[in-house]
């Protein structure tokens, strides 16, 4: 059994490279579900996702559009596919037709700016959605505008954590998040890449009683494990005795349910909720303060300090990065 320190990492989409990096970020939190490593190209992954109807992991892509009606092309016949007119009609009816199917969308974000001066106005719209919204609604069109973001653009943000299963059904529970999460169905813990053992993560009020760093704290909870295949008098344990037993317990019956022809799926019943899971969340940064506010500052309720030994370091990262 390994045990392991919480973290999060921020994923960031290539402004720059269009639908490359959409794909991209598409990719990574799809192969989260799996914890693998897929040898398809983006584009190959997202084309995979679509045949197969699984549309969730498209959501992680954002896409950022902006559109612009001036004073000299206001009036400009234009045709539109997308837009299903039947003859051709001026630039800022079809930029109106753009932006109304946008703005009654859920998923989606838009921001109208005015610009110029009263002789030559100039109205721009900025637009942002997810790859999923504009797959299932058949606006691949649209994908003409795709820019990198501006400030006047909504930001999604993407954030991959490692914590526990327990800590992830805490953040689960923002649902208008786009999520991603490792799989016990299909993640086999008795494999190689996992070193044949189940990883587990350390909770708070284990690292506040050992006091310290994770290296140290393994050695420390190894020798624990130890004195327990040895046969300790189990009356006499305490508390990270116990913990230890019931995940140490835990692997037993897993690892064997494996080795005895049971499926992954079949054996992840008995594992314990502080096993490693990896999970990716994509956000409105609105959002974002709406899960700060839940699982960092306790807003509504004391968070468990699980889920505020993650949320409050993210939550500084984002002050640093000026995204709140």
């Amino acid at each position: 059994m390994r045990i392991l320190e919480p973290k999060f990492e921020i994923l960031n989409q290539n402004p720059y490279d269009g639908l490359y990096s959409v794909f991209e970020m598409i990719k990574t939190a799809g192969q989260t579900c799996y914890d693998s490593e897929s040898k398809r190209t983006p584009f190959d992954f997202v084309q995979m996702l679509i045949k197969s109807g699984h549309g969730a992991m498209l959501e992680h892509g954002t896409i950022y559009l902006t559109l612009e009606v001036n004073k000299d092309n206001c009036t400009k016949a234009f045709e539109y596919p997308s837009a299903k007119f039947t003859a051709p009609y001026n630039w800022s009816d079809v930029v109106g037709h753009i932006r109304a199917k946008y703005k009654d969308n859920p998923y989606s974000f838009v921001h109208d700016v005015q610009h110029g001066t009263t002789n030559s106005p100039v109205h721009s719209y900025y637009i942002t959605t997810n790859y999923r919204v504009i797959v299932e609604n058949g606006w691949e069109d649209d994908l003409n505008f795709i820019t990198a973001p501006t400030e006047y653009h909504e930001k999604r943000i993407t954030v991959r954590f490692t914590t526990q299963i327990a800590i992830s059904r805490e953040y689960n529970r923002h649902r208008v998040d786009s999520i991603a999460e490792q799989s016990t169905r299909y993640c086999n813990y008795s494999k190689d890449k996992y070193d044949g053992q189940v990883s587990v993560v350390c909770p708070t009020w284990i690292k506040e009683i050992i006091g310290e760093e994770t290296k140290e704290l393994d050695a420390n909870l190894r020798a624990m494990c130890q004195e327990i295949y040895l046969g300790e008098d189990y009356d006499e344990w305490d508390a990270l005795r116990y913990w230890l037993f019931g995940n140490l317990a835990a692997e037993y019956s897993y690892l064997n349910m494996l080795r005895l022809g049971r499926s992954p799926q079949e054996a992840r019943t008995v594992l314990a909720l502080d096993t490693r899971t990896e999970l990716v969340h994509t956000a409105f940064v609105s959002d974002w303060k709406h899960f700060f506010d839940l699982r960092a500052l306790g807003t509504t309720g004391k968070p468990h300090p699980d889920a505020k030994i993650l949320a409050e370091p993210l939550m500084e990262e984002f002050k640093h990065l000026k995204l709140i």
